[in-house]
C-alpha cells in the first residue's frame, strides 16, 4: 500500500513513480513543487492553496526532502516531474489522438514537444490539441478560452507544461471549474528536459537530487538567482514542519 508524508500541510505521495501513475491516470490535480515555489507559500495564498487543493502531490524537491530527513532520521522517496512524466508518457492510453491536451508556454515550445513525441514516442496530436498559455497576472490564474477548449474537448489528460508557480495555479483553477475528472498534470519544465529546451538531467543526478545543480552550470544568470532565493524554504520549514505555513500579513 502506498503511503504520504506530511510537510508543510502538504501529504507527499511516498510510492514509486509508475505508482503514481497509477493513481492520477483515471482522473485529479497532480503537481510537484519545486523548491524555489515552496518558499512563496507564506506569501502567495493562491499558489499554497493550490497546491493544497491537489490529489496527489510528489515530492519533486530535494532540498526539502533533505530537511525533513535530518530532522526526522528516515529516508524518503522522492519522484521528479521529470521522471513521472516519462513514466507517464508509456502509458497506452496515450495512442489516442483525442486523449490529450498540452499547455505550452509558447509555439516554439509547442513545435518542440509535438516533435519530440512523434520521434521518441510516436506519439501524435491533431492541432487542437496544442494550447499556448498568455501571460498570467500573478493572482488572477483565469483563462476562460482554455476552460472553453477542455470542455468542448474533454481531454483524459491535460499536461501544464508552464512555469512552476503559475502551473500549479491554473491547475487548480481548472480542476474548480469542470464537471468531470481529467488528469491535471502539473510537471512544469519537465517535457523541456527531454525536448533539449533545458539541458537534460542524467538519471544518476535525478536520483542524486542534483538536478538544480545540473540547471545551475547550464544557465547560472537564470538559474542560480532561482534557487538562491528558495534557501528561504530552511527558515520555512524549521517553523513550521508538518504544518501549513500560516500567510504573511501583506502591507496595504
Amino acid at each position: 500500500m502506498n503511503s504520504s508524508v506530511r510537510i508543510l500541510g502538504l501529504d507527499f505521495f511516498q510510492g514509486s513513480s509508475t505508482a503514481a501513475v497509477d493513481a492520477i491516470r483515471n482522473g485529479g490535480l497532480l503537481v510537484a513543487p519545486a523548491a524555489p515555489a515552496l518558499a512563496e507559500m507564506p506569501d502567495d495564498a493562491v499558489y499554497a492553496a493550490a497546491v493544497a487543493a491537489a490529489d496527489l502531490c510528489l515530492l519533486d524537491s530535494g532540498l526539502l526532502a533533505w530537511l525533513w530527513e535530518l530532522r526526522h532520521r528516515r529516508k524518503l522517496t522522492r519522484i521528479s516531474g521529470y521522471q513521472f512524466l516519462i513514466d507517464f508518457l508509456a502509458l497506452p492510453d496515450l495512442t489516442d489522438p483525442a486523449s490529450s491536451l498540452w499547455i505550452t508556454p509558447s509555439p516554439a515550445a509547442t513545435e518542440r514537444t509535438r516533435a519530440w513525441l512523434a520521434q521518441a514516442r510516436a506519439l501524435t496530436f491533431p492541432p487542437e490539441a496544442w494550447y499556448v498559455a498568455p501571460q498570467y497576472p500573478a493572482n488572477a490564474v483565469v483563462d476562460e478560452a482554455l476552460l472553453e477548449i477542455v470542455r468542448a474537448r474533454r481531454p483524459r489528460f491535460v499536461f501544464v507544461g508552464i512555469g512552476g508557480g503559475t502551473q500549479e495555479k491554473l491547475g487548480a483553477w481548472l480542476k474548480a471549474q469542470l464537471n468531470y475528472k481529467p488528469a491535471i498534470l502539473c510537471t512544469g519544465a519537465a517535457i523541456a528536459f527531454l525536448t533539449g529546451e533545458q539541458i537534460p538531467i542524467p538519471d544518476w543526478a535525478d536520483r542524486a537530487r542534483l538536478g538544480w545543480l545540473a540547471r545551475c552550470l547550464h544557465d547560472p544568470r537564470r538559474f542560480i538567482p532561482r534557487y538562491w532565493r528558495a534557501r528561504r524554504l530552511v527558515s520555512i520549514y524549521r517553523r513550521w514542519g508538518e504544518q501549513f505555513p500560516a500567510q504573511r500579513a501583506r502591507p496595504d
